[in-house]
């Protein structure tokens, strides 16, 4: 956040050539880093916009752009809210919600937010297939730590690893 105090207070579209200068700066710097770690889409990103510190203030008003700024509260879960905290769906037939408007506030929320989403998306059969998915990747990173381990061995110990340390913890 101190790298944009300098702006602090000001509205939005009203900080300055140099902010923006700034921003567009930092977002080639990140493009950059994405280009060396993912080749593959170099010449392929149509569209990326960058939001700063100063917009998680402006748009989510939390404190200082922090991730747990959302103020948690037990009143979410309340009657009122009911039809759409912790839940992807909404009354819009085809529209879901992901992130930490499908469940809670903060960074893990907004994960469980979006593995809801998907979920709702995908359906029964779908979400048991990105499972499945999920623990063959995990089966194959185990096999590439011991190449001699069978595909069948490996898959048994993801569920295994999955259920017993991923879940419980």
């Amino acid at each position: 956040y101190d790298w944009f105090t300098k702006w602090h207070g000001t509205a939005v579209h009203e900080r300055g050539n140099d902010y923006e200068t700034f921003k567009n700066q930092l977002a080639k710097h990140l493009l950059d880093i994405l280009y060396e770690t993912v080749p593959q889409v170099r010449g392929k990103v149509e569209y990326w916009t960058l939001g700063t510190p100063l917009t998680e203030v402006s748009y989510l008003s939390s404190f200082r752009a922090a991730s747990y700024g959302t103020k948690c509260d037990t009143n979410i879960f309340n009657e009122l809210n009911a039809r759409w905290t912790t839940t992807p769906h909404t009354r819009i037939p085809g529209l879901y919600m992901a992130g930490s408007d499908a469940f809670l506030p903060a960074v893990c929320g907004a994960m469980y937010g979006g593995i809801l989403g998907a979920s709702a998306i995908l359906g029964y059969l779908g979400s048991a297939r990105m499972v499945a998915a999920f623990l063959g990747e995990f089966a194959a990173a185990l096999q590439r730590e011991n190449p001699k381990m069978s595909y069948p061995v490996a898959y048994l110990r993801a569920v295994n690893k999955f259920f017993t340390e991923l879940v419980a913890n």
